[in-house]
């Protein structure tokens, strides 16, 4: 009797549902260490996962730095939090922002999940460069949150045509924007960085007007030179009439 008891148990056992409780989990979207330069923007999104019968009742955002460990609350002009504080926004990064950022969830059986994320400062932003004539890149190769803002200035006018930007305006359509000096501008949470592409004829035009100078200045010297050779020449003939002899009546 007792065994058929067992049985029927263990039985009654595997056809229960089982409910896993503490199942949550916490992760930024952006993996490895943040950049960012100072007076610029600050954006950290974590994702929070968890089984339907659990409920995040707690979040929390920390900081730690050489200056010790500080609670972030969203309640200032600069520092935000959003998206149910999954997102932390900061604006106008000052050094004191710099360090290891933390978030941690609190469930309603008070398992806690935490994930934690380096900024750091950068202090020169990416060099800008025109990959191609109308193509302006910049280096990724370090990790940003956001993605670089492109401008276009032709001979040091904004470009305001939007159907000359291509490809979110890091590409320029020169047959809509003509010019010779082609000045890309980036900016991002990184800073602002800025390259230019002079065309050939530009060039051209400037090595003619560098030659242009150059013979002026050839002809000025020897100018000076011919004047420097008359006056001497002048003033040993003037010496040479002073001391010559005076003949008698």
């Amino acid at each position: 009797m007792g065994l058929w008891m067992l049985v029927w148990f263990l039985f009654m056992l595997s056809h229960m549902p089982v409910f896993v409780h503490g199942g949550i989990s916490v992760q930024f979207k952006i993996g490895g260490s943040l950049y960012v330069a100072l007076g610029e923007t600050l954006v950290l999104e974590a994702v929070f996962m968890k089984n339907p019968e659990d409920k995040i009742d707690i979040v929390t955002w920390e900081r730690e730095s050489e200056k010790g460990n500080v609670r972030i609350s969203g309640n200032t002009d600069r520092i935000s939090l959003e998206k149910d504080k999954a997102l932390l926004r900061i604006k106008r990064i000052i050094p004191d922002d710099f360090g290891i950022y933390k978030v941690t969830v609190t469930d309603s059986n008070g398992h806690q999940k935490h994930a934690s994320k380096e900024v750091r400062k950068i202090d020169d932003p990416p060099k800008a460069s025109v990959v191609h004539v109308l193509e302006c890149g910049v280096d990724t190769s370090i990790t940003q949150w956001d993605v670089p803002q492109f401008s276009w200035l032709v001979d040091g006018v904004p470009v305001t045509n939007q159907t000359a930007l291509l490809s979110n305006g890091s590409k320029l359509d020169i047959s809509q924007v003509t010019g010779y000096n082609y000045t890309c501008v980036t900016k991002s949470s990184l800073g602002t960085s800025v390259a230019s592409y002079l065309t050939l004829k530009h060039t051209e035009e400037s090595k003619e007007c560098c030659s242009s100078y150059s013979g002026l200045i050839i002809v000025s010297i020897l100018l000076a030179l011919i004047s420097c050779v008359a006056g001497g020449f002048y003033i040993r003939k003037r010496c040479q009439t002073r001391h010559s002899p005076v003949s008698g009546s």
